[in-house]
């Protein structure tokens, strides 16, 4: 039976005679087939992307490593250092407007030589911070202070191996201010109902919140640093802290905060980045997907302007920084040339600082044991920091850990901000700045003039087309169905492969269905009981795979973390953000060039092209038509409504690859909706964030403006909403007869 969820898979095209069980190409096809060369095609579209990603990095690489050799003086490590804080603040979201703290004191443990104040202070209005701060008994203020961000444990502050790193420096005289970060300890975002579990994890809670936030401009990066900056704000209020000897150190994802802290945060004086991601996305070697990660780990859209993580360090030059990894960290936490990249990283440093004349001011250190705050990073931490803004004591020594139940050491009286305190999680931070940002934008939509202007910079589209450079790669004829593979390249690198099937019969010229199918071009086959209406109606089928995708969909690679195999979309789609396109950008442009190949041929009919796109692939459809008059009518199958509901959601299902960086800051999908007008779009059994259907009443109200600009221009029967039950082939049967025939 065709379900909704088939409706295209196969079924939905409603167009051509049976041809079941049809072999592929290279399986012994029986009937006429033509092109003798088809034996000599290599098919390895899967391979296209990644290379594509290569000569982009290599580019990235070059340009920025060009830009590293015109450093030669101090004035020109300074002017770098100012640009590289500027670009980055931009780049994750922008500092935030500074709120009252309103710190609370809830409570506070007494050791021998120091005490633990238990603190919650608001970083936002209402997105309270559960926080420790490490006081020294003895000695004399105002002391030297540590910040710690930390990594990604699921206990956060309450982890052992942090908290012997805070119960060390505190007995050698450092105020430490520690605290969870979202999704971690007591500040879970997506707790489990009824328990003190998260439903994600650590990083998986950040990348939660982390998505939606590209899409209004901010990342998780911008949650973080933030939470930092008020942390600092808090450290520096209090008299027994030392202003003038401020020190940062974090492993792990803190580690990585405080790589973003060295150029962010000109307050701190010294910093120890430990088993952070010290590797640059464009560093030597590079093979795909390489050095992404978590949500706040990739600077998005750096690689453009001739940024990498290595500016990050670079940028706190000539303040003392010490860099701590572990070789085991190699293949398993990260790529498999981490230490390569991390010694690159490091070398970067010792260059910039060598301007200022204090290569002594920049170290590095390895250990050999597994990924951790370790014994022996936190006694080169104790030394460092002892150096550089403490004593000045040679003392690298470790006291026994001093143990506490979680019931003991955490700041509320749940154990979890939320069941404590309520407060705005950071899915609803999200949700009040889109508010904010629609209230901003006003009403009255967006013209199309002003979108096909913003919009194909926010996709990032290259500068200008190449060339074409289109291959028919076998044909066959079954009964009344002519079937042709063709291939054309989208960009000098990226092959798209495609299937153009037409009636035997009719013609000269045709109507054309460009199928975006979310399962691949090559289910067109998987159920062909509707192909006969393409003879009938002489509409011609052109499914296309666009890139890494479908038969283009990059394989693992020979080598790297653990994490690569459930991650390859997620790995792709956040290499192509920080090269400043998001993937979804790079499949539209392929969509656009699906167009001119059918400008091409003789037997397309160029007035009559329509558009169906399924699930994931309906934006591909609904971005090609707001930005191309060629496509003459749309329909969208199981698509979302709008990003807005997805910003506003707890959970949703559309991946990573779907995700436009600032979209939001200019429109939603149903403003793109409105700008298509007089052309026909249909939209079938749209979707909310979690793919359930939306009811007509919702969408009405969604689409309202849409509806609008269509009556506006008395094509309101152009604009069309169904909702179907089960059997719906029936919708794009007669979508195609009523817009395209």
């Amino acid at each position: 039976m065709n379900t909704r969820r088939r409706f295209l898979e196969a079924a939905s095209l409603a167009v051509a005679g049976p041809l079941s069980g049809f072999p592929l190409p290279g399986a012994g096809v029986s009937g006429n087939t033509q092109d003798a060369s088809t034996a000599a095609i290599t098919r390895d579209y899967w391979n296209d992307f990644p290379n594509y990603l290569i000569s982009i990095v290599n580019e990235a690489r070059n340009r920025r490593k060009f830009d590293l050799s015109k450093i030669k003086t101090e004035k020109d490590a300074r002017e770098r250092a100012s640009f590289v804080s500027s670009k980055v603040w931009q780049l994750i979201g922008g500092p935030l407007e500074k709120s009252p703290l309103n710190v609370k004191r809830t409570g506070v443990i007494e050791r021998g030589s120091y005490r633990i104040e238990k603190l919650i202070f608001e970083s936002q209005p209402q997105f309270y911070v559960p926080a420790h701060l490490y006081v020294p008994k003895s000695g004399q203020g105002p002391y030297p202070a540590i910040i710690s961000p930390l990594g990604h444990t699921r206990d956060g502050k309450n982890y052992r191996s942090y908290q012997t790193v805070f119960q060390n420096l505190a007995r050698k005289g450092f105020v430490v201010l520690t605290w969870d970060p979202p999704g971690q300890g007591e500040r879970l975002q997506y707790p489990v109902p009824g328990t003190n579990r998260s439903r994600f994890g650590p990083t998986g809670e950040h990348d939660q919140f982390g998505w939606p936030a590209f899409l209004i401009g901010s990342t998780t990066t911008q949650f973080e640093t933030w939470d930092a900056v008020r942390a600092l704000d808090y450290l520096l209020s209090r008299s027994d802290v030392d202003r003038k000897r401020i020190g940062c150190c974090g492993h792990s994802g803190g580690g990585t905060a405080t790589m973003y802290l060295c150029a962010l945060e000109p307050r701190i004086h010294a910093a120890i980045v430990v088993e952070g991601h010290t590797e640059n996305v464009a560093g030597a070697n590079y093979q795909p997907p390489g050095a992404f990660a978590d949500a706040e780990q990739n600077i998005i859209g750096s690689l453009p302007l001739g940024l990498d993580r290595g500016d990050l360090l670079t940028a706190f030059a000539p303040k003392p920084l010490l860099i701590c990894f572990t070789h085991m960290d190699v293949g398993a936490t990260y790529s498999p040339h981490y230490e390569q990249g991390t010694r690159e990283i490091f070398q970067e440093c010792k260059d910039q600082y060598a301007t200022y004349r204090a290569t002594e001011k920049v170290g590095l250190f390895a250990s050999n044991l597994p990924h951790d705050y370790d014994f022996f990073h936190r006694r080169a931490t104790y030394g460092w920091f002892n150096k550089w803004i403490g004593s000045g004591a040679a003392d690298n020594s470790e006291m026994e850990f001093e143990e506490a139940p979680d019931s003991v050491l955490n700041c509320t009286s749940t154990g979890q901000i939320l069941t404590s305190l309520g407060g705005r999680t950071a899915y609803q931070v999200n949700y009040d700045r889109l508010r904010s940002i629609e209230a901003s934008r006003g009403a009255g939509g967006i013209q199309q003039e002003e979108l096909r202007r913003t919009l194909p910079k926010l996709l990032g589209f290259p500068s200008q087309k190449s060339a074409l450079r289109k291959s028919m790669l076998s044909k066959h004829t079954r009964q009344d169905l002519v079937i042709e593979e063709f291939e054309f390249y989208s960009e000098p690198t990226i092959r798209v492969p495609g299937w153009f099937l037409k009636p035997a019969k009719g013609g000269p010229k045709f109507g054309v269905v460009v199928m975006l199918l979310s399962s691949g071009k090559n289910h067109l086959f998987d159920e062909l009981d509707l192909l006969g209406e393409v003879t009938q109606g002489n509409i011609a089928l052109c499914a296309i795979d666009t890139r890494a995708s479908g038969q283009a969909t990059p394989r693992l690679p020979p080598a790297g973390p653990l994490f690569y195999g459930r991650a390859v979309d997620m790995a792709y789609s956040l290499v192509s953000l920080t090269g400043g396109s998001p993937l979804v950008g790079h499949r539209v442009w392929d969509v656009l060039r699906c167009l001119d190949y059918l400008d091409g041929r003789d037997d397309v009919d160029g007035s009559r092209i329509g558009v169906y796109g399924n699930g994931e692939n309906g934006l591909e459809a609904l971005f090609g038509a707001a930005l191309d008059d060629r496509i003459r009518t749309v329909l969208l199958d199981r698509a979302l409504t709008d990003f807005g509901s997805l910003v506003a959601s707890e959970d949703y299902n559309l991946k990573v690859a779907s995700f436009v960086f600032g979209l939001l800051q200019h429109f939603d999908l149903p403003e793109i909706c409105a700008t298509i007008a007089p052309r026909p779009v249909w939209l079938l059994n749209p979707t909310d964030p979690n793919g359930n259907e939306v009811p007509l009443s919702q969408m009405t109200e969604k689409y309202n403006e849409a509806a609008k600009a269509y009556a506006a221009l008395q094509r309101a029967d152009q604009f069309s909403i169904h909702i179907e039950p089960e059997r719906n082939d029936n919708v794009f049967a007669k979508w195609v007869q009523t817009t395209l025939s």
